[in-house]
Parts: C-alpha cells; structure tokens; sequence
C-alpha cells in the first residue's frame, strides 16, 4: 500500500512542475492505467450487507461484483440482459436457484417510492450554500426543470442550509431521480425525501465530501434476505491529497505508469507501450509474491442432482 506522498517527487520529475491539482490528476490515471491490467490482489475485497428487501445498493468503492454469497449461500450471478436469454427465467418467471442480478449503476441508496419534495440535511456549517443539483423526473413524468430569476435550467438545485432541512416553497415534487451533481464539501450531506404529514422521509443517499456525482453499482437478488456477502473490485477513486492512499503494492510499478501516460501525451507511443509492459509484469510478479497459489474453480449449476430442498424459509 502506498500514499500519494511517497511518489510526489518522482511524480514532479517525470511530469514537470505543475498545479498540485492536475499532478493528482496524472497520477490518478496513472493508477487507473495499472488497476485496469487485472483483477490484482490490492484492489479486491469482501463486505458483509444488511439486506431490506430484495434491491441491494453498494458502497461506493465496489466498481465489480465478483461473487455473491446471500444468507451464507453461494449465488449464480447475472447480468441485465439475462431476462432476454432462451433459458433464462424471463420477466415473469421465477428462478428456482440463488441468483443476483447486476442492474446498472444509481445515484442514490435507494429510489423514491412515490413522488415527493427533497431536503438536504448536512454535517458541517461550512458547506450551507454549496450546490446539491437533481436530475431526473417530476411527478408527471416530465424531464425536471425548474425557473430561476426568469430562466429555466435542467434539474432542481436542493436547498444546503446547515440545521434547516424543509423544502423551500414552490420546490417540485419528484419521482425519479436519474443524476446528481454536487460540490466538494466538508462534512457528509444527506438527501432524503419529504413527508408533509408526519415531518419526515426516507434517507435516500449519504453523500461523502468528495463525491461530486455519485454514483453506486445496484443488484438484485432473486429472493429476500436478511444479508449478503460480497467478493468485489474496489473503484479507483480520484486522488485528491497527497495523503490519499493508493491501492498498490508496487512502487517501481507506478513509476514505470507515470513514464508511459506522459509518453502517451507526447504520441510516443512505441516508448509508452514498453513503459506501460514494463510497468505491468513489475505489477504482476509484486502480487503473485502476495497472492495465495489458490483457484478459482469454473462454476456449474447442475439441476440434474442434489436435493431439491435448499432448506430456505421464505
């Protein structure tokens, strides 16, 4: 595991003097172009998730679903287009196994169960004022817009307003969300729905301070459970200090990334190519090293054997 300190001056040499905020920048793509060579040992995890309903939405560093273990069960897994498969179950029928489904990725935990007006609860008092914009639809099902000063511009901009979260008068009432747009701040903010009878609603996202359009991988499990296990690909998310960890075990390796993106933005491609091989079987020998000499065996779900009772209660 490195910081971002630990290369900035090397960083500095291979890019030249720059604004701390395009070196973090080229560094963070340096990472990417590594993290993208594999499933390596660095970037994969597994957390345990308290399930409501059957609709699960993932922390935001899960950028892959790996494996799905739901209640202490191995799962098939399944992707968005499976509902068009010949020997699939279709979108009326019912599968008989353990399944998840992948289903794309969601701006917020969850979605709203019927249309409603957004408030905006936040942290800290230094970010009151700072932009929380909403895309999505309106009650109608209309695109929302909203009218400010005489123009009219996509989305609703939430009201951020330390210790005051009731929606403003003339709000719109909302009954999707497809897109949020938010500023960097200091404290969480939470976004949650609004109910006029009881002066209440439901937690729809807690947004972290650098989350700027957030964004959170969703699957679907076929049955309800109390919890899940997941084995996933952690998301390489931006460095924005240089005390933000990097997700990588070998220093030489990163280095190597660095010299082939700046020889990637000069069109030195034969040299950047050599660089970016270089810096992979660096990568890839450093995590063999770490990794256990264990395998992941093909999957295969036969129907023709076992018990028919999986013991499950509904």
């Amino acid at each position: 595991m490195l910081i971002v300190e630990d290369i900035w001056d090397e960083a500095l040499t291979i890019f030249g003097s720059c604004a701390e905020k395009k070196l973090l920048r080229r560094i963070t793509d340096s990472v990417e172009l590594l993290a993208n060579k594999g499933e390596i040992d660095a970037l994969v995890g597994m957390v345990d998730l308290c399930v409501d309903g059957k609709c699960v939405t993932l922390p935001r560093e899960v950028e892959t679903v790996l494996a799905v273990n739901m209640g202490g069960r191995p799962a098939l897994g399944r992707d968005e287009l499976f509902s068009f498969h010949l020997n699939g179950p279709g979108d009326f029928g019912t599968p008989c196994t353990y399944t998840w489904e992948n289903v794309g990725n969601f701006p917020t935990y969850r979605d709203i169960r019927c249309p409603t007006k957004l408030v905006a609860f936040l942290d800290r008092p230094e970010d009151s004022g700072k932009a929380l914009r909403v895309y999505g639809f309106d009650e109608q099902n209309r695109p929302l817009r909203t009218e400010a000063n005489g123009e009219w511009t996509d989305g609703y901009l939430v009201p951020t307003i330390y210790g005051y979260a009731i929606p403003e008068a003339g709000a719109p009432t909302i009954s999707r969300i497809t897109w949020i747009d938010k500023a960097l701040m200091v404290g969480n903010v939470r976004l949650s729905s609004f109910d006029n009878s009881s002066s209440s609603g439901t937690l729809l996202g807690v947004f972290e301070p650098d989350e700027v359009r957030p964004q959170y991988r969703r699957i679907k499990l076929h049955r309800g459970c109390e919890w899940v296990r997941l084995c996933y690909r952690r998301r390489s998310l931006e460095l924005r200090s240089r005390a933000d960890r990097i997700l990588l075990h070998s220093r030489p390796a990163l280095l190597l990334a660095m010299r082939a993106l700046k020889k990637y933005e000069e069109f030195q491609l034969g040299e950047a190519v050599g660089f970016e091989a270089q810096a992979t079987r660096l990568l890839t020998e450093r995590e063999s090293v770490l990794t256990s000499p264990t395998a992941n065996p093909i999957q295969v779900n036969d129907r023709n054997s076992g018990r028919s009772d999986d013991g499950w209660v509904d």
